[in-house]
This record gives structure tokens, sequence and C-alpha cells, in this order.
């Protein structure tokens, strides 16, 4: 069999070439941290590596939207324990303008405190969140949940709509509020339905007036207030448990996920520089058999 010295040559050139193709792909990888430089290398892992990406994008929307209505509950229960803080105060101050002994002028002293923290409230009424979105409007975010109108009478501005977002499998909590929900009305004894700030303005005008009548119907208003918004503590809590446990269990999928992506993404960089070694040893032997055989001649052939 007759080997010609073109053909040593061609083989030669050849495993050269494969060599440093192999060493240049694992250079590229090492500069990248990646295992996978395209996806026509290896299309089944490309895939996977894409799936794992849009199940990870999937999951961080989920947690940013959760994460915001963690901070608009936050916001909510501020609002919620300051209200019912200043109902404990104005119950306290209805009970001692309904004294018989205290004198007319008492009376409006303390209705000028009852006035102040019935503003106090109706500026609660209208909290924002961090984005500067109105808490208690419904889906009318950008309108003052409360505002008076030109007889100094509290109107609602907002929507009844009540948005919910998704918490979990088959699970869901409430994203808006209506203030109407929160300072709800009250209903009285006769079954009259009154407003939650006509209802206090009442009061305050029964203590201005010294009417022990209107005193006691507001004292018993005020109970039903805050009750009613002890109940809307309640399910803001409710709901800040439910988002924060799927924020931890969204967490923990997150890193599992992002775990087996950098299984088959990232790149081993101790096995990479040992092939690196490896394919750079190839490359030297192959040189140097090229060299030789680049070296050979039909007369060195004779001589020999």
């Amino acid at each position: 069999m007759k080997i010609s010295t073109s053909f040593l040559f061609d083989r030669a050139t050849e495993r050269m070439s494969a060599i440093q193709n192999k060493l240049a792909t694992t250079q590229a990888q090492m500069a990248e941290g990646k295992q996978i430089l395209a996806p026509s290398a290896a299309p089944d892992q490309a895939a996977a590596i894409q799936r794992l990406k849009g199940e990870v994008q999937r999951q961080d929307s989920h947690m940013r939207t959760l994460e915001v209505a963690m901070r608009r509950y936050t916001a909510e229960e501020t609002a919620l324990s300051s209200s019912n803080d200043i109902l404990i105060r104005m119950k306290e101050l209805g009970i001692q303008a309904a004294n018989d002994t205290l004198a007319p002028d008492d009376r409006k002293a303390i209705g000028v405190e009852m006035k102040a923290l019935r503003d106090q409230l109706l500026s609660l009424g209208n909290t924002r969140d961090n984005s500067g979105n109105y808490l208690f409007s419904g889906t009318r975010v950008n309108t003052p949940a409360f505002a008076e109108d030109a007889n100094g009478n509290v109107v609602y501005q907002g929507d009844q709509t009540q948005t919910r977002i998704p918490a979990g499998v088959e699970r869901t909590v409430q994203f808006t509020r209506a203030g109407t929900d929160v300072f709800s009305r009250v209903v009285r004894d006769d079954g009259q339905a009154v407003g939650f700030f006509d209802a206090l303005d009442q009061m305050i005008e029964g203590i201005n007036t010294s009417r022990t009548g209107k005193i006691q119907q507001g004292i018993a208003d005020i109970t039903q207030m805050h009750n009613s918004l002890t109940l809307s503590q309640a399910q803001n809590g409710s709901d800040q448990v439910v988002v924060q446990s799927q924020l931890d269990v969204l967490d923990e999928n997150t890193l599992r996920i992002k775990s087996t992506l950098s299984e088959i993404e990232d790149l081993d960089y101790a096995e990479a520089v040992a092939r690196m070694n490896k394919e750079m040893m190839g490359m030297e032997a192959a040189m140097g058999s090229f060299a030789k055989i680049s070296g050979l001649s039909l007369f060195d052939y004779i001589r020999g």
C-alpha cells in the first residue's frame, strides 16, 4: 500500500484544524461562562434552557405583582389601624359629651376636637400607596376616594369594583378595595342607613348643640364603624398571610428552577480548564507531527 506525502500532509492539517476548533470552542465557553454557545450545538439543551428561562420570567413577574400587593396591604394596614384608634378616641369623647353635668361650652370644646378627628379620618380615607394610587377608590386609583361637596358633605368618588389577583393554586386575594366597604355606612335601629362621615357629622352637630339623643346615637354608630373597620383589618391581615406564603413558595420554586438552569447552561470551569489543557497538549503534539511530516521528501527517504 502506497501512502503519498500529500495524503499525510492533508491528514495532519485536518487533525490540527479539528483540535484548533475544539480549543477555540472551549476558550469561547470559558469567556462566556456557558456550555452552549449556539442553539445548533445542542438543540435539546437549548430548548430546555429557553423553557426554564421562560418559567423564571413568569415566576418573577408573579412575584413582582405580589410584592406590589404586599406594599399596598402594608399601607392599608397602617390607615385602618390609625382610623380605628381615632374612632376609639371619638367614642371616648362622645361618652364624655353625653354626661348631663357637662356645660354647653365644654361640649363645644369637645366638638372642636371631634371635628379635627373627623377630618383626620377623611384624610386617612384618601391614603395613597407607594405608587401614588388611592387605596380606597376601587379601580379609580387616580381619584381621591372621598371629597367634600359645596355643603361640606363627604361624598364617595371611587367605584365599587373589586379586583383580585392570583395567590396560589386556584386562590385569589383582593387587590383593590372600595372606600364604602371600609368606611361603611351604619344601619340604625329604625332601619335607616347613614353614610360613615354623615353619621359622624350628625354626632358632632349633636355635641355642639347639646342634643343628648344625637350624641347617644353617634356613640352607637361609632361602635358599628369600629366593628366594620376591625373586619377590614382582619381581611387585610388574612390577605397578607396568603400573599407572603405564596411569595415564599415562588421564591423556593425560582431558586430550584435557577439551580436546574445553571446545571444545564453554566460552564463547569474546572472541567473546562482540564479539557483546554488536554486540547492544548493535543495541539502541540499535532503541530510537532505536522512539522516532521512537512520536512519529509523522497530524497530523505532514499538516504534513509
